[in-house]
């Protein structure tokens, strides 16, 4: 049954069996060349004693026409005897070292040798002198001629035989390297892809721990497909996905649960702008005949501008209430920026300055309401919060790690350090009475969040307030 190959296990198995049956097919091909290393060293032995012998033959045959001595030709044809037999011995072997016309070539000369050799002692054991200059020139020319070729054969076949034993030397010593060669690459590799595959994925699961721990609770896309991974990080998916339900839920009881605080607090907020109307519309009632018609008109602006206050106030208690689904859009930021800028430029004061840096090509996925609401509680918190004259400074640009960096920065009043943890909890305000419901930074923070994002705040008291928020950009 073959390994399923989706599983990180089976291919580490399957790549140090590979390793493993490499080696030992090197193990086995050493020992091969190691037991034929054996034979031909062996083999290389009876060589030796054929070159031995040869040069014997010559030694004594120098001995025997220097001093002329019958006992040197005797041994000379004792190791011819030698030659001749370890050649029969020897011969398929030899065969394998030199040529078919070499072989022959060496046989006839060992019996050319000894027919030489044979005269020359018949002729000593006749008492016939070899004295004479010219048989002794003619018998001492011939064998040393047939002896020179029966050493030089010799000599070739030792040669031929230590060649070949140092061919399967060089051979098991390329085949032992390449067998650590291939092994060392093997584990590397093998090293390598675990590092890879199980360091990599570590370091996804760590990027995505800090992300739910920044509230961004987002499964990991592209799932590998190693199955012991692919388990952890579906695992990891799905406790996401349940901490996302348990916040949203979390959140959605939250807002329950302060809804008897909310009601105290809206009921002020609400009874302020009544009570104003009430009183327009008492004394528009009782100067209608003889009130002009511009003091009418007064009366009446002051009834329109207290009812749009009613208005905000109910539309951001139905926004902190209700769980909306989000229509995302493929927006362009400096827009949505320059619009929420041009929705609330009534509510500039004549001494702020407003500065904007955003790169047009910033793109985000947002739904168009919900981020205008949010920039534009940020905006006019900004505005708010500046005295006389100052400076708001927008400034948005991409980062290197695939998110959109937004900065909302100003020259107000700042915050306490004593209320800047609290600034995001629903129905705290720093604003006087009747001029906040203290629920605009809590849905800007609810709105940045529900878009994947982060919000943070930096101030100092009297020099200024600093929002910094992530999103993500489009793509990633």
């Amino acid at each position: 049954m073959f390994f399923a190959v989706n599983s990180l296990r089976h291919k580490v198995i399957l790549g140090v069996a590979a390793v493993f049956l490499f080696m030992a097919a090197t193990i086995v091909g050493s020992y091969y060349f190691m037991k034929s290393l054996e034979e031909k060293i062996s083999y290389l032995e009876e060589i030796s004693k054929v070159e031995e012998a040869a040069l014997e033959i010559r030694r004594f045959e120098k001995n025997y026409f220097l001093y002329g001595d019958d006992q040197s030709l005797k041994t000379t044809l004792y190791h011819l005897g030698r030659v001749q037999s370890l050649f029969e011995k020897n011969l398929g072997k030899i065969e394998e070292l030199i040529t078919p016309q070499q072989t022959k070539e060496f046989r006839d000369s060992l019996i050319s040798y000894k027919q030489l050799l044979s005269e020359c002692s018949d002729l000593s054991g006749k008492s016939q002198s070899m004295a004479a200059p010219e048989t002794r020139l003619d018998y001492e020319t011939k064998l040393r001629k047939t002896g020179s070729s029966i050493v030089k054969i010799a000599e070739n076949l030792a040669k031929r035989k230590r060649q070949s034993i140092r061919e399967t030397m060089s051979a098991t010593l390329k085949l032992l390297l390449l067998g650590l060669a291939v092994a060392g690459f093997g584990f590397v590799a093998i090293g390598s892809f675990l590092l890879a595959k199980v360091h990599g994925s570590l370091k996804l699961l760590e990027k995505s721990a800090e992300n739910i721990a920044k509230g961004e609770f987002e499964p990991i896309d592209n799932l590998p497909q190693e199955k012991e991974i692919r388990e952890i990080f579906t695992s990891f998916n799905s406790m996401a996905f349940r901490l996302r339900e348990r916040e949203e839920q979390l959140v959605q009881s939250k807002k329950l649960a302060s809804l008897g605080t909310m009601l105290a607090g809206v009921a002020h907020e609400i009874n302020n702008p009544l009570s104003n109307i009430s009183s327009s519309c008492e004394i528009l009632l009782e100067e209608l005949d003889e009130a002009d018609l511009e003091f009418q008109r007064s009366l009446l602006r002051k009834v329109l501008d207290q009812v749009e206050k009613a208005r905000t106030i109910v539309l951001n208690l139905l926004e902190f209430s209700r769980s909306k689904e989000f229509t995302l859009e493929n927006l362009s930021l400096e827009t949505v920026l320059n619009k929420t800028l041009g929705l609330i430029q009534g509510q500039k004061p004549e001494g702020v300055r407003v500065v904007t840096n955003v790169d047009p090509k910033i793109r985000i996925i947002a739904d168009r309401q919900r981020i205008e609401q949010a920039f534009m509680n940020l905006i006019s918190n900004a505005y708010q919060a500046i005295q006389d004259e100052g400076e708001v400074r927008i400034r948005a640009f991409s980062s290197s790690d695939g998110r959109i960096r937004i900065r909302i920065r100003d020259t107000g009043k700042g915050i306490s350090p004593d209320n800047l943890p609290r600034i995001f909890d629903p129905f705290f305000t720093t604003k006087d009475v009747g001029k906040g419901t203290g629920l605009g930074l809590f849905i800007t923070h609810d709105i940045i969040l529900r878009h994947k994002g982060t919000i943070r705040v930096e101030s100092t008291p009297e020099k200024g307030t600093v929002f910094f928020i992530s999103l993500p950009a489009v793509g990633s």
